[in-house]
């Protein structure tokens, strides 16, 4: 809408005034929808990222409870800790010693390597329901100019 020199020579400053606003007034709508069409590409992908990083915690904790319902179906039957005893054991008290200090520690670390598991599966969960929730005012307020 490029104006003749003429034409804004012949205008008068009242008229200059007046239209200043109105342009302004269109430069920031078109700035606003551009603005939320950028907010809204990028709150779709925050909000898949989020979703896949809380499928992703979700199919761990799945992993640790397996295996934490494995280990204590292996602490139900007590033929099993005893053939781990047996297998290390020897015949004297030491080596017996040895044994049921190897048998129990493994045991706890697989206890305590499964709380640590299922601590960071459900912290990564949580971090991806929080990531997919501030989707939409974070991208907001950073995308959208002040008004």
């Amino acid at each position: 809408m490029a104006e003749k020199p003429t034409q804004i020579a012949s205008a008068s400053p009242q008229d200059i005034i007046e239209t200043a606003p109105d342009e302004r007034r269109v430069e920031a709508r078109a700035e606003l929808r551009a603005a939320r069409r950028a907010g809204m590409r990028w709150r779709r992908t925050s909000r898949w990222l989020g979703l896949g990083i809380f499928v992703f915690g979700a199919i761990l904790l799945l992993f640790v409870f397996k295996q934490a319902l494995d280990g204590f179906e292996g602490f139900a039957d007590a033929g099993r800790i005893n053939s781990q005893f047996n297998s290390m054991a020897g015949d004297t008290l030491v080596s017996s010693i040895q044994a049921i200090a190897a048998v129990l520690i493994k045991e706890v670390g697989r206890v305590l390597y499964l709380l640590i598991l299922g601590f960071v599966a459900s912290a990564i969960a949580a971090r991806g329901i929080q990531f997919f929730a501030a989707s939409e005012a974070v991208i907001d307020e950073a995308v959208l100019p002040e008004e």
